[in-house]
C-alpha cells in the first residue's frame, strides 16, 4: 500500500474550500498516479490543531476520505526543513521557507526515500497551503517520461 503524506498549513480564518482549493489543485498534479488505495497522513502544526480551521479542515478530510492517519507537530520540529518554495515571512517566522512542504516531509521522514510529489499549492481565498510527501512514483506514472 502507497502512503502519502499531507502537510497542511493554513490560517485561522481558514474554511473547508481553501482546504479544498488546494485538495483540487493536488489532485490535478497527481492525476497521473492512482492514489484511490493509498493510506494518508495529514500533518499539522500543534499550535494550530484546536483552532476551528483545524476542525474544518477535519470535517472537510472526513467528507473526502475514508481513512486519515493525523499527526500534529511542534512548530519547532519544521525548523530549518529545508523548502523548494520559500516565503521570507514564514522563514523569519519558523524557520523554513513552507509550512505545508516542511510538514509533508517531516511527516514523511521516517518513510524511505519519501520526498515531495507537490509542491505547495495555494487555496483561492489565500487561508490554506499543502504539499504532499511520499516515495517517487513509478517512471511510467511520470507525465513525459518514458517507461
Amino acid at each position: 500500500m502507497r502512503h502519502l503524506f499531507a502537510g497542511w498549513g493554513f490560517q485561522a480564518g481558514a474554511l473547508p474550500q481553501s482546504f479544498e482549493s488546494c485538495w483540487s489543485q493536488a489532485a490535478q498534479a497527481l492525476a497521473s498516479a492512482d492514489t484511490a488505495g493509498c493510506r494518508w497522513t495529514f500533518a499539522l502544526l500543534s499550535s494550530r490543531s484546536q483552532t476551528p480551521a483545524a476542525s474544518a479542515l477535519q470535517d472537510w478530510a472526513r467528507q473526502r476520505l475514508t481513512q486519515i492517519d493525523w499527526e500534529s507537530f511542534a512548530d519547532s520540529a519544521i525548523a530549518h526543513i529545508a523548502t523548494p518554495s520559500h516565503s521570507p515571512r514564514l522563514q523569519q517566522r519558523f524557520s523554513t521557507g513552507s509550512v505545508a512542504e516542511a510538514l509533508a516531509l517531516h511527516a514523511g521522514a521516517a518513510l524511505a526515500h519519501s520526498r515531495l510529489l507537490v509542491l505547495r499549492t495555494v487555496s483561492a481565498d489565500r487561508r490554506a497551503t499543502l504539499a504532499i510527501a511520499g516515495p517517487p512514483l513509478p517512471t511510467s506514472l511520470i507525465p513525459g517520461v518514458l517507461p
